[in-house]
Order: C-alpha cells, then sequence, then structure tokens
C-alpha cells in the first residue's frame, strides 16, 4: 500500500467480513470506484482548478482506464446490500465494487469536463504529456522535501499512481448477488454533474467569468 488511508480501509472491510457469522452478526462490504457526483469535493473540483488554470497536464500516454461511480449509483449499491443482509444470503461476508458499469480512459472523460466548465483552452488531450516516470520522481521528491520543510504537497507518489494506472473492474457479482444495477445511465450522471459544477462550484472559484460561457 503506498498510503495508509487504502491500509486501514481494506484491513477494516476483512476485519467486518470475518466477522460475520450468518447469524448473530451480519455484514456485507460494498466499495465504489471513483465516486463522483453533484457536491464531490475531492476528485472534480481538484483537478479541474488545476485544468481551468492551465497547469494540469495528462499525466503518462492518457490512456489508462477506470471505472466511474456515480454518487446515486454508490448509494443504490449500498441499500440493495444492506436488503441482502439476512441468514442464508449469498452475500455475507463478501466484498462488492459498485459502478457505473464498464470502463471509460480517465484522461479523456477528464477532458470532457474541463471542456464544458472551462471551454476549449481548458482541454488537456492536445497538450504535452508528462512521463509517468518524470510525475513518479517530482513526487517522491516533493514528498522528501515535505518532510524536510514540514509541509504537505498534492503531489504524491499514490496521486501519481491512481492517475496513470488503469483501474477498472467487473461488477458481475453485484449483479448476480444483490440484483445491482446502475440507476443512473453513465451520460445523463455526467450532465447532472457537470451541471451542478457549473451553477454551484464554478461561480465560487476565481474561473467565475467561464460560467454559463
Amino acid at each position: 500500500f503506498l498510503e495508509a488511508y487504502a491500509e486501514t480501509k481494506a484491513m477494516g472491510e476483512v476485519a467486518m467480513r470475518e466477522a460475520c457469522d450468518g447469524d448473530s452478526f451480519l455484514s456485507v462490504a460494498v466499495a465504489p470506484h471513483q465516486v463522483y457526483g453533484p457536491r464531490d469535493s475531492l476528485m472534480l473540483p481538484n483537478l479541474a482548478e488545476a485544468a481551468l488554470s492551465g497547469k494540469l497536464r495528462v499525466f503518462g500516454p492518457g490512456t489508462n482506464k477506470v471505472s466511474f461511480c456515480y454518487v446515486d449509483n454508490y448509494c443504490h449499491g449500498l441499500i440493495i446490500a444492506e436488503e441482502a443482509l439476512y441468514p442464508g444470503s449469498p452475500a455475507l461476508g463478501q466484498f462488492y465494487i459498485v459502478t457505473d458499469g464498464g470502463y471509460e480512459l480517465f484522461w479523456e472523460a477528464m477532458d470532457r469536463a474541463f471542456v464544458a466548465l472551462g471551454g476549449a483552452r481548458a482541454a488537456l488531450m492536445g497538450k504535452c504529456h508528462y512521463p509517468t516516470w518524470l510525475m513518479m520522481g517530482a513526487a517522491h521528491a516533493a514528498t522528501c522535501v515535505g518532510k524536510l520543510v514540514g509541509r504537505k504537497f498534492k503531489l504524491k507518489p499514490f496521486s501519481v499512481r491512481m492517475l496513470t494506472i488503469h483501474r477498472w473492474f467487473d461488477i458481475s457479482r453485484a449483479r448476480q448477488d444483490l440484483n445491482y444495477e446502475p440507476v443512473v445511465a453513465r451520460d445523463e450522471a455526467w450532465r447532472i454533474t457537470l451541471e451542478w459544477f457549473r451553477d454551484n462550484w464554478l461561480p465560487n472559484t476565481r474561473f467565475a467569468d467561464r460560467a454559463r460561457q
């Protein structure tokens, strides 16, 4: 694990699953992947701010595949997982990943989002790409400098890895055991998300002049 967050999360999921005895304690672990939607305060606003400022570039070749999960689809997955907590359920003690289904090329999806928010000048795919080895080296250097000066920088080895590797998942087990299906289709989910960001996030940034342009 590159981050304690990921390690402790996995430890918690394993402990909960192992504690499931099928009778007095029933449990199931459901995880989304790369959640997005209105009010997202992590992925989209951080990357969008860098993109709209002209500072962000694609890390690596930009062909990494990622499964996204719209927030409503994640909530749906949690609700139906709770409904599967009964003695004899095939879901007991299991781990499931829920997503929008399939995958997208991460940087192309981000590029479409940034253009929707900031116009053509926010586009990434036509600009130079930063090699993965260069960004990973810079991230390790930033980590070392941060320890020396007592600061934390956004550029970390974990972040570079997450932005460059394939991260897509088969949700067939969730479909089989939980009867999971995304309740909001991918295109509609992105439309709702970007509309919310144009109306609520963008006007409160230094890029407010681009709102509704």
